[in-house]
């Protein structure tokens, strides 16, 4: 019986060793190209950039949807374009915000729709990389407890891709989706004046429910803003008017308990939608034009809210 628990015993630590040093490992050479390693730059872009401030927040809908320097020449204030990817949460975005904000700032919030429904908001395994490949890894387990629920289980695969011959070799990536793909606000350009063949379409907003959580916690996160004598503004992604067909019952009962709150809405859903010219590669992803379009309609908004707050 002993011999046969040290055997198992064995058996079960050579996996978790294995495990535990590809956790360790840094990051492959592969996962070195992605995008979500300029989260570091962009959180340095937080500290470091000067007032007045405006800074953006949300996924890849405005890393892929912005042109900051419309913004920056219509208000001349200092943009940071935050976005990287959705995949991250949206709880991970308001969180790791906050500690940047300071007295002054203009802080524009429009994230994804997806956002809003399921567990989306706690993070994928783009979570999960954000902190082993670019942070301390050990700062993972200080999230929230469903950001641990939902993306722990994801550490076999991605301490196991270490290991992996293909994140070594033969590495090929699109420059739009590397950590070279981004100007000095913080946009997405290396696809402008590019066609992608054929665009996804989102057939619906995964996610069956819509979590009250998360928007509360944009509701918490407003009046964190306030205390630092700073400003929240709420506005909605640029979004392919197809999918936004598809999905509008539920954009609908989203803007619905969004209106609810105390929260400084700009525009509508609808101002936002997006024809599929100006569409990159996916519905939340704009081309030149079309994040030319939604800034300049995302100005305008802000410009009459401004006045109206007498921050101009």
């Amino acid at each position: 019986m002993k011999q046969f628990l040290k055997k198992t015993v064995l058996f079960l630590c050579i996996p978790m060793a294995v495990m535990l040093i590809g956790l360790l490992l840094p990051p492959t050479p592969r996962a070195e190209q992605s995008l979500l390693l300029v989260a570091p730059i962009k959180d340095s872009m937080l500290q470091h950039v000067k007032q007045p401030r405006i800074i953006l927040v949300s996924g890849s809908s405005m890393g892929f949807g912005l042109v900051s320097q419309i913004v920056k020449d219509s208000l001349h204030r200092n943009p940071i374009n935050t976005g990287i990817h959705g995949g991250m949460g949206l709880y991970y975005l308001l969180d790791n915000t906050a500690q940047y904000i300071q007295k002054g700032d203009i802080v524009v919030l429009a994230p994804e729709y997806h956002q809003f429904f399921g567990d989306f908001c706690e993070g994928n395994e783009e979570l999960l990389r954000v902190y082993f490949d670019n942070k301390n890894g050990l700062d993972f387990f200080k999230l929230r407890a469903v950001q641990l629920k939902k993306t722990y289980p994801y550490i076999p695969r991605y301490a196991m891709s270490k290991f992996i011959p293909s994140q070594y070799f033969n590495l090929k990536t699109q420059e739009f989706y590397s950590k070279r793909a981004f100007n000095e606000y913080g946009d997405v350009n290396q696809h402008w004046g590019q066609t992608w063949p054929n665009p996804v379409v989102f057939e619906k907003i995964d996610g069956d429910y819509l979590n009250t959580d998360v928007l509360q916690a944009v509701v918490e996160f407003n009046e964190l803003v306030k205390s630092k004598g700073a400003t929240l503004y709420f506005t909605f992604p640029g979004y392919l008017e197809h999918s936004f067909g598809v999905g509008k019952p539920q954009i609908k009962e989203f803007e619905a308990a969004l209106r609810k709150t105390n929260l400084t809405i700009l525009g509508t859903p609808e101002q936002y939608i997006m024809t599929p010219d100006l569409i990159f590669d996916t519905p939340y992803h704009l081309t030149k034009e079309g994040a030319t379009k939604r800034t300049q309609l995302l100005v305008k908004d802000l410009k009459t809210q401004m006045q109206k707050d007498h921050l101009e």
